[in-house]
């Protein structure tokens, strides 16, 4: 298990795993340089030899049942080293090392990461779900002022800005995260030139009356029902307020909608994955995107759902 020293998700997985006497070994690159050792040789088995500072270990990939990389982070600085130019090199290093890991495919990944990489993108995204007879927004991705002007002009009901990657980032030390947000039509205009300062993603808005957040893992689907339209702030991205304000509910999910989702999964080679989605007050569908590795415990903290369970038996399987 490969994530960090504070990750509740592994906490809970691997309290489960020990329960049954399944051996396990837990990565946490947050604290790599303190409390791990590793060697690789160059024999042809290209066996990579871990071990903690508590005396477990294992030698990757060897009687390994499957790797699940949960959340890898940066290292800590290493003992005694201060410079940052230092410290910047030997977290590069360390990233490059951990890149070996998922090129041996020896052994099961959930997910690996390099796949997660080729499919967080969210246009990519979009057109597989639509191939696989789902709805998805009507979507541009611009930095061309007049062509988003045009897009614009042809939603009717709004229009929604995103970030394609990472809505987390800093500026002059303060942090800052850029939420799913409508775009009203006078700040349109007021900011329209600055699109030509960076690719922006912008979708038509889709009047919702709830959202869904469909976790799966392996063969077992949980659909998360989140009524997020009567909570104030949370209407556009639920995720700028705190989820425990959110009602959320386990319930079935549509066949044909359960059926895509799972044939979006094995079209991408995943065994995991966080799917995003919004009802209409007509009862459609709308697919939003994926996460391939995304965040699910809060989903059974807050409906009992057994997640955690689900994902020791993925991770324990044959």
């Amino acid at each position: 298990m490969i994530s960090t020293k504070l990750d509740p998700h592994v906490d809970a997985v691997l309290a489960i795993l020990e329960k049954r006497g399944v051996p396990c070994f837990r990565l946490n690159t947050d604290h790599f340089h303190e409390e791990y050792r590793v060697a690789m040789a160059d024999g042809i088995d290209g066996t990579i030899r871990i071990a903690d500072r508590w005396g477990r270990s294992c030698v990757f990939p060897q009687g390994l049942r499957a790797v699940w990389m949960r959340k890898p982070e940066p290292s800590l600085p290493p003992p005694g080293i201060e410079d940052e130019g230092i410290v910047d090199y030997v977290r590069d290093e360390m990233r490059e090392f951990m890149g070996f890991l998922p090129m041996d495919g020896r052994v099961p990944w959930i997910n690996n990461p390099d796949e997660n990489r080729r499919h967080q993108r969210k246009f990519p995204q979009l057109r597989l779900a639509q191939s696989l007879g789902l709805r998805v927004p009507r979507s541009i991705i611009t930095n061309d002022p007049e062509a988003a002007e045009a897009f614009f002009a042809t939603c009717p009901g709004g229009v929604i800005c995103k970030p394609m990657l990472m809505g987390s980032h800093y500026i002059e030390g303060a942090h800052h995260v850029a939420y799913t947000r409508r775009v009203p039509p006078g700040e349109f205009a007021v900011l329209k030139a600055s699109i030509a300062l960076c690719p922006t993603y912008l979708q038509e808005a889709i009047e919702k009356d709830h959202e869904l957040r469909v976790t799966i893992i392996g063969e077992r689907l949980f659909n998360c029902r989140i009524d997020s339209q009567g909570v104030a702030g949370a209407e556009q991205d639920w995720r700028a307020v705190d989820t425990i304000k959110l009602p959320h509910r386990i319930e079935p999910l549509r066949p044909d909608v359960d059926q895509a989702l799972r044939a979006y999964l094995r079209q991408c080679g995943l065994r995991f994955g966080a799917f995003d989605l919004i009802v209409t007050p007509e009862g459609e569908h709308v697919f939003l995107e994926l996460n391939p590795n995304g965040q699910w415990y809060w989903v059974e903290l807050a409906t009992g759902a057994p997640m955690a369970e689900a994902m020791a038996d993925l991770l324990e399987a044959p």
